[in-house]
């Protein structure tokens, strides 16, 4: 049998297998027994090729059992893989610098450049507000965008690992990020007390729209917004990383087009209590969707 980390978590935790065939390997579900359920003795089923573990019957009982397996365990005093690998990043003199500049960014967006804050409401349906909120900044010498990059955590840190920088026209043209700085699962907004769910989105934008949307209907803290700082295509990699025993509601709303669909298909297999919104107006993203289709109808 040829082993892998996960499957030899796997079996430390729930031992050998009651069966194999082929890539697929199958237990009794833990949970499912404790309802007197999976006689069978085969709900939970991990195919290593894929490496998607899940139980068949019940996808809660999939959070319950990688959180028990601590995969994609991220808490208050959790060291995450970046903290080890990019110490430097989180030294207090460093968030310091990061901090000081994203201020001075916001600050310059909100009181200097005010062509550039109606631009941002206008093309992309951003708020004065949101701005405020979220931090999104200017820098006045290369003339970008500076969308913050927050690690993610579930707990109450916001430490910034990076920045995006993309052109005032908002083009993907020139886009770029922070030398030297790692990429990640980037928080839009932070987990509050009474968050319930973690939405996943491809973009900043898409992120800062959906926020302010959910904040103009008082529901934002319910919430938790994120998207991966590399791009869609890097999605299934960061994955791991959430807390998935923090929430009792999973989303997935990335683009509907084709490098979207296939990242979709791939979580949904490996995490599939998430559920996949998918916009019936044909808009591919909620950021266009919100400019359309909301505040066009205002």
């Amino acid at each position: 049998m040829k082993k892998t980390t996960k499957l030899e978590k796997i079996i430390a935790k729930y031992g050998e297998p009651e069966k194999q065939v082929g890539n697929q390997y199958y237990w009794q579900c833990p949970y499912c027994k404790k309802n007197g359920r999976d006689n069978h003795r085969d709900n939970l089923q991990y195919n290593i090729q894929k490496d998607v573990l899940s139980c068949f019957a019940d996808k809660s009982h999939t959070v319950q059992i990688l959180q028990d397996l601590k995969i994609g365990k991220v808490q208050n005093n959790y060291v995450t893989p970046l903290q080890l690998d990019y110490k430097k990043l989180f030294m207090p003199e460093k968030q310091k610098e990061y901090k000081t500049y994203l201020k001075n960014c916001n600050h310059e967006l909100l009181n200097i450049f005010h062509k550039s804050l109606k631009d941002l409401e206008d093309i992309r349906g951003i708020e004065r507000k949101t701005v405020e909120q979220l931090k999104i900044g200017i820098d006045k010498e290369k003339l970008t965008w500076v969308f913050p990059t927050f690690e993610y955590t579930s707990g109450k840190d916001r430490n910034i690992i990076g920045f995006e920088y993309r052109p005032l026209d908002f083009s993907k043209q020139g886009l770029h990020r922070e030398k030297g700085t790692p990429t990640g699962l980037a928080m839009i907004n932070s987990c509050k007390a009474e968050t319930e769910a973690i939405v996943v989105v491809e973009g900043y934008l898409d992120g800062y729209a959906l926020w302010q949307y959910l904040n103009e209907k008082g529901q934002s803290n319910y919430y938790h917004i994120v998207t991966p700082s590399n791009g869609v295509a890097a999605l299934p990699k960061v994955m791991p990383y959430i807390d998935y025993s923090r929430y009792k509601k999973f989303y997935l709303f990335i683009d509907n087009d084709e490098a979207g669909n296939n990242v979709a298909g791939e979580i949904i297999e490996r995490y599939p209590m998430f559920e996949r919104i998918i916009l019936n107006c044909g808009c591919k993203d909620f950021n266009e969707h919100y400019m359309k289709c909301i505040k066009g109808k205002d």
